[in-house]
Order: structure tokens, then sequence, then C-alpha cells
């Protein structure tokens, strides 16, 4: 942003005052120098009058380069003068910037003309600061929207078990005819719903304590073939019930790691958990892969099922976001 017509105004005007101004003293000055040290100026002064004076002074009584001096020196002061009084404008325009930022959270100082390479650098660096601050300021938003997001999804999750839960033991309750096994059938759905909303609230509540405390890991050696086996049986009933095969892969056989198990198992199970949740109907096998690349190992979960849509994609990395929520 360059000098706006304001301020080049005010900077013209100040520098044709000062340049009148010096001129005059410097003429001023001239006239004072050749009247002390030559008297017969003032015989020149009394018979011509202002102007032959002047004629003397400058054609024969004061040598031209103590003339230059005198000029060179009111020249220098006039360019001191000129340049403080653009760093003041400068100095305004900086403050008047600064106060927008404030206010509006965005602007830059750089681009304003700058005369002196340190009050350039000073500009880079406070531009700095305000594109930190910019960055802080849209990270926040980030966050304030996914929390909202956050709210929204937990209480879609969190009403749909619940609706159930209240709904099977009404039926219950209205209805004392039921025979013992409606009420058996009834009752333990409403208590495997009740179990899921237990572990979804013991989820949210890992959460909250990741984001204000950290995650506490426990790491230990722990062979992924192994626990790729106690996946399986942990899942065996769910998969027959559903006619899916499961099945785990390691290359090399035995592959050691330092995880910690209890999260490294929390990881599989949801991704195995939604394998079933989103991936019926069609789906006809879960895969659990480890392969060893160098220092690292590479470890997958996959099926065959129905595959997430890619304007999902980014939503489905959201915490207790589903893909059957909305937007």
């Amino acid at each position: 942003m360059l000098l706006k017509n304001k301020e080049k105004i005010h900077l013209s005007i100040f520098a044709l005052a000062a340049a009148f101004l010096l001129l005059f003293f410097a003429v001023a000055t001239i006239f004072i120098f050749g009247l002390m040290f030559d008297s017969s100026n003032i015989n020149y002064a009394s018979r011509g009058g202002f102007w032959a004076l002047f004629r003397h002074l400058f054609q024969r009584s004061i040598p031209f380069p103590f003339i230059l001096f005198i000029f060179l020196v009111f020249l220098a002061i006039w360019l001191y003068l000129f340049l403080k009084e653009i760093n003041h404008i400068q100095s305004e325009l900086i403050t008047e910037e600064l106060k927008h930022i404030n206010e509006h959270g965005s602007g830059q100082i750089s681009g304003l003309m700058f005369n002196d390479r340190l009050s350039k650098e000073l500009a880079d660096q406070i531009d700095l600061l305000i594109k930190s601050k910019q960055e802080l300021l849209d990270e926040e938003r980030k966050n304030e929207q996914k929390q909202r997001e956050l709210v929204t999804n937990v209480s879609h999750d969190l009403r749909t078990p619940l609706t159930s839960i209240v709904g099977y033991l009404g039926l219950i309750k209205d209805n004392p005819q039921l025979s013992p096994d409606q009420i058996q059938h009834h009752a333990g759905t409403a208590y495997a719903k009740a179990q899921q909303l237990v572990s979804m609230v013991e989820d949210l509540f890992s959460y909250s304590q990741t984001q204000t405390h950290g995650e506490n890991l426990n790491f230990q050696p722990m062979e992924l073939s192994e626990f790729f086996d106690q996946l399986i049986v942990q899942f065996e009933l769910e998969a027959k019930k559903s006619n899916i095969t499961m099945s785990a892969l390691t290359n090399p056989q035995q592959i050691q790691i330092v995880a910690d198990p209890e999260k490294l198992a929390r990881l599989f199970i949801n991704l195995i958990n939604n394998a079933f949740k989103y991936g019926n109907p069609g789906m006809s096998f879960i895969k659990m892969t480890a392969v060893q690349r160098d220092d690292r190992v590479e470890l997958k979960v996959q099926n065959d099922g129905t595959q997430i849509p890619r304007s999902s994609l980014e939503r489905s990395l959201i915490v207790f976001t589903g893909l059957t929520n909305p937007a």
C-alpha cells in the first residue's frame, strides 16, 4: 500500500514550505556573513539598495565555495526534515494499519512504502507476527467448527441407543401381558443398547481426557500375529452370524513391535466395528495385515463392503462422525 493522496499532498506542502524557509535562512546567513567580514558591503547597501548589495555579495565579496557550502548545509537540513516527516507519516500509517488489524484480524504492514532497511525489516517482522496470529485465529475457528460438529454428532449417536432403550423398556412397562420370552427379548435388546451407550460414553470421556491432558501411552513389546488372533476370536460369533470371513496376515510371520496394546486394540476394534456397521450388505471378508518395511510396520484393516463416498472421506476422520450422520 503506497502513500494515499492525502499523505502525498501533506508531504508536498511540507517539502515546499521547508525549502522556502531554509532558502530564506541560507540567503540571510550569507548576507549576515558578508556584512560581518566586509564593511564595504554596507556602502553598497546604502548607495544601491538591497539588490546592489545582493549582486556585490554573490559576485565579488563572498567566495563561491562558501556560498556553495552554506547551500549544501541547508540542503542537508532540508533532506533530514523531509525524511523525518516521511517517517512520521509512515508511523501514523503503521499505527492505523495495526488498529485495522486488531479490529478486523487481517492486513499487511510490509506493503507500505519505506525509505530505510531497518523500517522494512521491522515491517516484515510485524507481518510475520500478523500471519502467525491469523493462522492461530483460523485454527481456532476450525477447532470451534469441529467442536460444534462433535456436539452434533455425539448428540445424534447418543440419542439413537437411548431412544431404543426407552422404547423397549416402555414396551415392557406398558404391556404387562407380555410373555416371559417377549420380556426377555425386549430387556436383552435394551441391555445391548445400554452397553453400546456405555461404550460411547467411555469413548467420549477418553477423547475429552486426551484433549485436556494428553494421551498416556503404555508402551510395551507385543507380537502382532497373536494380537490379530485375539481379535479374530473376539469377533468370531458376529462374523459367523453375518457370514463374513475374518483373516490375518503378517509378513514376516512373526513381527514384534513396541506399542500400547490397549490403545491399538481399541483402534482395531473400532475399525472392525465400523466395517460390520457400514460395510454390509455385500461384505464377505475382513482382513488384517501387517507388513514390515525397513524399520517400520504397515498395519491395515481391509474389507470388500460398501465403500465410503468420496464426499464423506474428509468427514470420516472427524471424531464421533458416522457416514449416516448429517453433515
